[in-house]
């Protein structure tokens, strides 16, 4: 699994390379978001069967660590080639694009 920055996912994304999966759950998401799919974590593995596999994604949450274990996976259950995580999350993205939000 790839880690990317900020930065790096932001292009990604304004580029149409990857798909952003936010998989918060849906009360974290009512306090902020950055767009993406939205899909909570424990709904990975009911819907990745029917996910194209040959997409890029980007898999973020609040920090980092679920979405580690949901990258690692969609890699080893499910056989994804192009999954990354957003080095520290949601909340890195904050602090790097909009440093004076508050997060939860």
């Amino acid at each position: 699994m790839n880690r990317i920055t900020s930065e790096a996912c932001k292009q990604l994304i304004q580029n149409n390379e990857a798909e952003l999966i936010d998989i918060r759950e849906p009360w974290e998401v009512e306090i902020c978001s950055i767009g993406g799919t939205r899909i909570p974590m424990h709904k990975i593995p009911e819907v990745a069967e029917s996910m194209d596999k040959s997409k890029h994604y980007v898999i973020v949450c609040k920090t980092g660590r679920r979405a580690e274990s949901v990258a690692n996976l969609m890699e080893c259950a499910h056989g994804f080639k192009h999954v990354a995580i957003l080095e520290g999350g949601i909340t890195n993205w904050f602090e790097t694009f909009e440093p004076n939000y508050e997060m939860y």
